[in-house]
C-alpha cells in the first residue's frame, strides 16, 4: 500500500476526464445513464490494463527478485519518470488550442449511450499521465509477496483511485442531484481555468517521484 497509494493519488488527478464527466452530469439529456456508461468506459480501459499488468508482469517477476531483476524494475521507474517529465515539458510549451478545448468541453452535444461509453474508452486510453502511473502500480502489486486476496484489495484500491474523476461526479449526481449540479458547474469553471497548471504539477511531481524511486 505504501508504494501503490502515492501512485493512485497521482492517477486520480485527471482534469480532462473530470471535465467531461462534469459536463455529462450537467447535461439535461439522460445525465445519469450517460455518465454511468462514460464511467464504465473508463473502468473498462483500467480493467484491461490491470489484467495485462498483473498477468504479464507477474510472469516475468519473481517474488524474490534478483539484483538484475531489481535493476530492470528500477530502470522502468526511471524511464516512466522521464516520460512524465517529457510530458510536462510538452504541456508547458504547447500553445493552447481553442478548437480542441471546445471539442472536449461539449461532449453533451453528441447524444447516445453508446457514444458516452466510447467517449469513456477514448478519454482513458489517451490519458497518458494516468496510464504511466498505473503501470508501475500494477507491477508492484504483481510482484508483492502477499496473498492473492491482499493483491486483489490493492488492485481495487488502485482501480478506485484512477476512476475517481469519472465516478465521483456520477455518485454526487445520483445522491444529491440539485446541490451536485450547482457544485459541479462551479468545479467545471475552476478546472477549465487551471487545467494546464494541474496537469503540469502532476507530471512534474510524479515524474520526479518515479525517478527518485528508480534511483
Amino acid at each position: 500500500m505504501a508504494r501503490v497509494v502515492p501512485l493512485g493519488l497521482g492517477a486520480a488527478v485527471s482534469p480532462t476526464v473530470l471535465t467531461v464527466s462534469v459536463l455529462l452530469m450537467c447535461s439535461p439529456r439522460r445525465p445519469v445513464a450517460r455518465g454511468a456508461l462514460f464511467a464504465l468506459g473508463v473502468l473498462s480501459v483500467l480493467a484491461v490494463i490491470s489484467v495485462l499488468g498483473i498477468t504479464v508482469l507477474d510472469r516475468f517477476a519473481d517474488h524474490h527478485p534478483s539484483a538484475t531483476e531489481r535493476a530492470v524494475s528500477d530502470s522502468v521507474d526511471l524511464v516512466l519518470g522521464l516520460v512524465l517529465l517529457a510530458l510536462a515539458a510538452r504541456t508547458a510549451l504547447r500553445p493552447r488550442d481553442p478548437t480542441t478545448e471546445r471539442t472536449a468541453r461539449h461532449p453533451a452535444d453528441h447524444d447516445g449511450l453508446a457514444r458516452a461509453y466510447a467517449l469513456g474508452l477514448v478519454m482513458m486510453a489517451t490519458n497518458v499521465t494516468t496510464i504511466v502511473l498505473y503501470i508501475p502500480a500494477m507491477r508492484d502489486i504483481g510482484r508483492a509477496d502477499v496473498s492473492t486476496s491482499d493483491q486483489a484489495v490493492a488492485l481495487l484500491v488502485m482501480l478506485g483511485f484512477a476512476s475517481l474523476p469519472a465516478t465521483v461526479p456520477l455518485l454526487l449526481r445520483v445522491v444529491v442531484p440539485g446541490p451536485a449540479q450547482r457544485a459541479l458547474t462551479r468545479l467545471d469553471g475552476a478546472m477549465t481555468r487551471h487545467r494546464r497548471a494541474i496537469v503540469l504539477a502532476v507530471e512534474i511531481v510524479f515524474g520526479v517521484y518515479l525517478i527518485v524511486r528508480g534511483l
